[in-house]
């Protein structure tokens, strides 16, 4: 009889009150590299549906080795986040990790999903960097922090960056919150773009020096998910859900 302790299922959520940062993009694909070892559920909660087109749009064929499975839940009707949360818990016990793309500017359903999460995603882009000094983004920040203080992780990501290197002003001006900031940086590429249509960017030949970077940052940054999670690829897919279906709660 194996003595592994078995695997707790784990919630990663992509979360900005703004759009448009590149959630759906940074969320398939780490759903993707994700499942090459772990069983791993898509939920998209944004109505534009992004992450659930990337699911429908995959040929299975391909992607034998990067099995997803996704479906989308809006929430339209729910009234307090607490609802959300339940939901994404009995979800989650269901597989090893759940990946969750959020909406922008639903206060309920971002919240319901921070509550659910072991870890939450904030990305950022060039054109976004000032959202820290936003009323809207400001209050999730600080929601994080008071929802799961002690028991979940939290980490800004600069997304969609330029050729130059980040400001010493900016990386100052982020060093100011609770939240730090995520090792990884990922670029403005087009094998992102590319991605959009059903699969990875290690799905997609690298034809270019930036594609293979952009294969690399997609890979440092799931590795560094994996960290913060405390986990590692040696708990590939064989292990089963708690026997109530439930996530159990786990400090990153």
């Amino acid at each position: 009889m194996s003595n592994q302790k078995p695997f707790l299922s784990k919630v990663v959520a992509f979360v900005n009150q703004k759009g448009g940062v590149g959630k759906s993009t940074l969320a398939t694909n780490t759903a993707a590299i994700l499942s090459e070892s772990y069983r791993v559920v898509l939920l998209d909660t944004d109505e534009q549906g992004s992450s659930e087109l990337w699911c429908n749009a995959r040929d299975e064929d391909f992607a034998e080795n990067y099995k997803v499975r996704g479906f989308s839940k809006h929430y339209k009707k729910t009234v307090n986040a607490s609802a959300v949360t339940i939901d994404l818990e009995d979800i989650a016990g269901g597989c090893d990790i759940l990946v969750v793309d959020t909406p922008g500017r639903n206060e309920f359903v971002s919240l319901g999903v921070i509550s659910a999460s072991n870890l939450v995603i904030i990305p950022l882009t060039p054109g976004n960097y000032s959202l820290w000094s936003s009323d809207a983004t400001m209050q999730l920040i600080q929601k994080v922090a008071a929802i799961r203080s002690g028991v979940f992780a939290a980490r800004f990501l600069l997304n969609r960056r330029d050729k130059r290197k980040v400001s010493d002003d900016m990386k100052q001006a982020l060093s100011g919150f609770d939240i730090p900031l995520m090792e990884t940086t990922v670029g403005n590429r087009n094998i992102y773009e590319n991605s959009s249509g059903g699969l990875s960017v290690l799905e997609i030949g690298a034809r270019t020096a930036s594609d293979r970077e952009g294969q690399r940052e997609m890979r440092e940054m799931v590795g560094e998910i994996e960290t913060l999670l405390g986990i590692s690829r040696k708990t590939a897919k064989t292990s089963s859900p708690s026997k109530n279906g439930k996530k159990k709660s786990a400090t990153v």
